[in-house]
């Protein structure tokens, strides 16, 4: 399915925000010729994760569509696990674009989905600190249980249970004291700034 971005509704100069990205995040967004292949491989954009694609986004940046692309779902949905950098063909670290893109969004007070984002990143940092490494089914309950987001997604936990692809019980993690204290001095820090 091909998205449109209606360039009638660009009418202003955009370079300012072309150039306020770059310089927050190192990436020029002008390079990406919008193949396509940061999409195809985002897991979350196929969970439909997403409002609009990744190279959407990165169109959307390159329009100048600033007001626009900070109010997208998608730059808070994403993961940043970097599959889309992976892909790009022009080398744009496109993770680092959504981050700074977030960095923005927060500047200007648009925080439509922030919450959630924020929800999901403290839970995750936690589920890390308590168990060592990530223990998804602790993740995935939590979280769902805290914002009603995957509840739609529940008829398929218990098929990914039994395929295996989903463990029901805890990771054994060695050292799991060494990552809680790594998890306490992050935070200590952070909390001197």
């Amino acid at each position: 399915m091909s998205e449109t971005v209606n360039l009638s509704q660009v009418q202003r100069d955009h370079s300012d925000f072309v150039e306020r990205v770059y310089r927050m995040s190192g990436q020029d967004v002008r390079k990406c010729y919008q193949c396509g292949k940061c999409s195809a491989g985002c897991a979350v954009h196929r969970c439909k994760g997403f409002d609009v694609s990744p190279n959407r986004v990165m169109r959307m940046v390159q329009l100048g569509m600033e007001d626009e692309v900070l109010r997208t779902k998608t730059i808070w949905t994403c993961v940043l696990c970097s599959t889309c950098t992976a892909r790009c063909p022009r080398d744009i670290d496109i993770a680092r674009v959504m981050d700074a893109l977030r960095i923005m969004s927060k500047k200007k007070n648009i925080t439509e989905y922030a919450k959630t984002a924020n929800i999901f990143h403290q839970m995750f940092m936690d589920n890390i600190a308590k168990w060592g490494r990530m223990y998804e089914f602790s993740f995935i309950v939590g979280y769902t249980l805290k914002t009603g987001y995957g509840l739609s997604l529940v008829d398929l936990g218990p098929q990914t249970l039994l395929k295996g692809n989903l463990a029901f019980f805890p990771p054994k993690t060695k050292n799991r004291g060494v990552i809680k204290e790594i998890m306490e001095n992050i935070e200590r820090m952070e909390g001197e700034k």
